[in-house]
């Protein structure tokens, strides 16, 4: 109708045409008619009509073609802004009706707002994990560049370079690479430090002058490091402190700077103090208290005595550089240097060695990868169930607004107009389960922190951040869409006049809504009983793994690890370790001390070979794990002699230190697994074995032992305990700076941990002692990963099992209410009401029927997925699926049986009058 108008009239009524070449075409209307006009007005007042027509063109100010492009473009640019101002009128429209709609129907609101905020919660909280982990996890401005280059070691973990790096792979590496902008060495040493008058033995970091500025960190107070003060011959020794140090010792005080501390018996000038909780990255030791400057090769090398955490070489990528990219360049450099000092020798019959670089996400273990995958896809159909229960909700109030949106859809609202304003309502309950969502995440990583294991100590740092924030709002706003494309399309699917004819009460859903809503239910169902086959396998998993047979008594037991460093302890570490073992014996309760560190663990050894038989031939293995003991320990710790004796005290050997340990004692014994594997016939007694990388080339062999006992594998309480470690047990050389301590004792562990740290503690100011471990913790430390992942799992699980559960009442009890007068009908005929109980429960019964087969289905399919995280318990473990299927239908059956006693309630004369 609108096409008839003249030309002017839509502008001057505020008209809008209905395309830009509608408002063209109106342009040029009005244009074509203004001229008219003119030269009509010029030719009245005696003008030639080609007189009249100059003029009036004249008066445009510009050619006839450009006045009529810009006369074009004026009206498309008014039509563009006219409809943003038309569809911001009808969103706030649309969102003033949502939101009276929402406050009309306050359970039905809170229910929704609530569902949601649960999987959004959840969502948030494991993404704000993985971004600590995974996606961001060194804290540092541009962390994902900072790199550890390592030797990749068989059968154990990379080891980072070492000793002479700085002169060595690491110095090639940033003068011929084209990858690394910058190589920075750091270590940790525990030195005796006099600080405002005390002296005491802490945590200290030799690091090169240029590591802060590689960690793009800088002191809070103070300076840092310069390129003079590392060199021996520079300025004054200076140092910086720690900002707790700071804190403990001087208070806080800004005079501290200029300040001299003794490190080690060198006075050292205070020039900086540190951010708070500053370490060095990838380590998970105790951020250092002290920060000397030391040149690259003695960073990254210079031995206590000590076997502290190896020394570090950090390398920074440049920009375009890639991992990947950068593991090739040192692989090539390591390749073609003449020597590689620093690095792990290749001994004979040894693959070569290679190299590669890593970083901080890279050190995440297997498990803890896995565990993070598993995590995130539960939380993801957690999300999945609460939009899929929502969109159920939403479905069945649009049936029920079918008549309100017939009468608005004959009053000329378009099929567009009605879904934007349902996806309108979807939307705003979305973004208010988003935000109640926040809390909930926060509630949630409280509960994650408190429950992360030893290997995730690094969250304890997590926190809501902007980023993650911005992903809860794109999940809000994913969810938002989701649940609300369903209902929206189906609320407009249905033509007036037929919504109009059909009678509100009465009726039944439409074939397509009723089929919709099954279906999810079904899907909630099945994501539900995926999750609880999950969670059970765990749960049983875990009771596998507490009667798991460790091979020693871990109750009564307590670990210490004592530190003496170097200092005043160079010439006095027999004498304190005598010291040590004196005071510990004399402590009430106390029953036995040996050296040696908690069973089941053992320092990262060298390789094995054996001496070569004429029977047997020579047989070797990658790697062992090295424990140095007493010969007391196996009756501290309680783990059985299987063969032959205890080595002999007085047989002495001078100790040679290697690249990554010491030799071993003239005499050794094995566990039975190493035993096992070099010696399959069982004559390991009286065999010689020997390190077979001991010094820095195969030219230098170590020291034969012999074999005087086999004991009993003990093993760590995780997933992989059914498979032993390999051990050598060696007497504890003279010259080992920790002082690793095992303390059989009547009181319990976590009692007595703090009486023997202060024992010892009380032989020298100056030593420094780890927090103790007792058995009863290092259970629970190594039942952790699996407790982490069985909670967090069961709780998903629960809350997707309820959230299924209120979603099947819900459709069960919706269908009761458009079966009312059916059941009315039934009654009045007399149904007993155990059939009328069949009959409503029967429904529920059928969908959760077919949801439980496709739920185990999912599971069997998707089983090998928690395969690295079981114990003596296999993926798809028929008992677990039974006892979760049979659990799932129990549910059903309960959330379809309340509706169904409401159906007993219904008076057969009431349901038949208001038919």
């Amino acid at each position: 109708m609108t096409r008839n108008i003249r030309p002017g009239v839509r502008r001057l009524f505020q008209l809008s045409p209905r395309t830009d070449v509608q408002a063209g075409a109106d342009a040029d209307g009005e244009l074509d008619a203004f001229l008219e006009e003119r030269i009509e007005y010029l030719v009245g007042r005696g003008m030639t009509p080609g007189a009249a027509r100059a003029e009036a063109l004249a008066r445009l100010g510009a050619p006839l073609h450009e006045a009529r492009t810009s006369l074009r473009h004026s009206a498309s640019r008014r039509e563009a802004r006219r409809r943003v101002g038309t569809m911001v009128d009808e969103l706030r429209d649309d969102v003033r009706f949502a939101w009276r709609q929402c406050m009309k129907a306050p359970g039905f609101t809170a229910l929704a707002v609530l569902t949601l905020a649960l999987g959004i919660g959840a969502n948030t909280a494991i993404f704000s994990v993985v971004h600590r982990l995974v996606l961001a996890p060194l804290p540092y401005p541009e962390g994902d560049r900072i790199v550890m280059p390592v030797q990749v070691a068989a059968g154990e973990r990379d080891v980072p370079l070492n000793a002479s790096a700085g002169t060595g792979l690491a110095a090639a590496w940033l003068a011929r690479g084209h990858t690394v902008a910058e190589v920075a060495g750091a270590s940790e040493r525990m030195f005796a430090v006099r600080a405002d008058g005390t002296m005491d033995t802490i945590p200290s970091a030799p690091v090169t002058a240029n590591f802060l500025r590689l960690l793009g960190v800088r002191p809070i107070f103070g300076r840092g490091f310069v390129r003079g003060d590392e060199l021996p011959d520079g300025a004054a020794s200076v140092a910086m402190i720690s900002h707790s140090l700071w804190q403990q010792r001087y208070g806080g005080r800004s005079d501290v700077l200029g300040k001299t501390v003794s490190v080690d018996g060198i006075p050292r000038t205070i020039v900086g103090v540190t951010p708070a909780g500053l370490s060095i990255p990838l380590w998970r030791s105790t951020p250092p208290d002290i920060w000397v400057p030391a040149p690259l090769a003695d960073a990254a090398s210079g031995s206590t005595g000590t076997m502290e955490p190896g020394p570090t070489v950090f390398a920074w990528l440049r920009p375009d550089a890639t991992p990947e990219a950068a593991s090739s360049e040192l692989q090539a450099i390591a390749s073609s240097a003449p020597e590689r000092p620093g690095v792990l020798p290749t001994a004979e019959n040894q693959t070569p060695q290679r190299f590669r670089v890593m970083r901080a996400r890279d050190f995440l273990g297997q498990r803890e990868r896995r565990a993070l995958q598993v995590l995130f896809s539960a939380v993801g159909a957690l999300l999945l169930i609460a939009c899929a229960n929502v969109a159920n909700l939403l479905l069945a109030r649009a049936w029920a607004r079918q008549h309100e949106f017939a009468i608005r859809g004959a009053l000329g609202a378009s099929r567009a107009r009605i879904v934007r304003q349902v996806l309108t309502e979807s939307m705003m309950l979305a973004l208010a389960g988003g935000l109640l969502g926040v809390g909930v995440a926060w509630l949630s990583l409280r509960l994650i922190i408190a429950l992360r294991p030893p290997a995730l100590a690094s969250l304890a740092d997590v926190r809501l951040q902007t980023v993650v924030l911005l992903w809860t709002l794109g999940v809000a706003v994913a969810t938002g869409i989701l649940f609300g494309c369903v209902p929206a399309i189906l609320s407009s699917a249905q033509a007036p006049g037929d919504a109009l004819r059909r009678e509100t009460r009465g009726g039944s859903s439409g074939t397509a809504s009723r089929r919709v809503r099954s279906a999810l239910i079904v899907f909630e169902i099945a994501a539900s009983l995926v999750l609880l086959s999950g969670a059970g396998l765990l749960v049983r998993s875990f009771a596998a793994l507490q009667a798991m047979r460790l091979g020693f008594e871990p109750r009564g037991l307590v670990y210490a690890n004592v530190l003496l460093g170097m200092g005043p302890f160079r010439d006095q570490k027999p004498q304190l370790r005598a010291a040590i073992i004196d005071r510990l014996r004399e402590l009430p309760g106390v029953t036995g001390v040996a050296f040696g560190v908690m069973p089941g663990k053992a320092f990262g050894g060298p390789g094995l070979e054996t001496e070569n038989d004429p029977a047997s031939g020579q047989r070797r293995l990658p790697s062992v794990g090295t424990v140095f003991i007493s010969p007391d320990y196996f009756r501290v710790a309680r783990i059985a002699l299987l063969k032959g004796r205890l080595p002999d005290t007085s047989i002495a050997r001078a100790p040679g230190v290697t690249p990554r340990g010491f030799a071993f004692s003239p005499e050794v014994l094995v566990n039975q697994e190493v035993a096992h594997r070099l010696w399959p016939d069982g004559r390991a007694l009286g065999a010689r074995v020997r390190q077979s990388n001991f010094g820095r080339s195969a030219g230098a062999p170590a020291p034969w032992s012999t074999v005087v006992g086999v004991v009993d594998d003990t093993r760590m309480p995780d997933v992989h305990g059914d498979r032993a470690e390999l051990q050598v047990y060696s007497l504890v050389p003279a010259v080992l700076g920790d002082v690793p301590i095992v303390v059989r004792t009547n009181l319990p562990g976590d009692e007595a941990a703090p009486i023997i740290k202060r024992a010892i503690a009380s032989v020298h100011p100056a030593i420094f002692v780890r927090p103790p471990l007792s058995g009863d913790t290092y259970l629970r430390n190594g039942l952790a990963p699996t407790r982490f992942a069985m909670a967090l799992i069961t709780a998903f699980a629960i809350l997707a099992l309820v959230l299924a559960a209120v979603g099947l009442y819900g459709v069960v009890a919706y269908g009761v209410t458009q079966r009312t007068r059916e059941i009315g009908v039934r009654v009045a005929l007399g149904a007993e009401p155990k059939a009328v109980i069949g009959l409503v429960v029967g429904v529920g019964l059928r969908l959760a029927v077919v949801g439980v087969v496709l739920g185990l289905a999912i599971a069997m399919a998707t089983s090998r997925v928690l395969r690295s995280m079981l114990y003596a318990i296999s993926p798809a473990d028929p008992v677990t699926l039974g006892v979760t299927a049979l659990l799932v239908v129990a549910v059903a059956v309960l959330a379809s049986y309340v509706p169904a006693r409401r159906a007993l309630r219904i008076d057969p004369a009431e349901a038949l009058r208001a038919d």
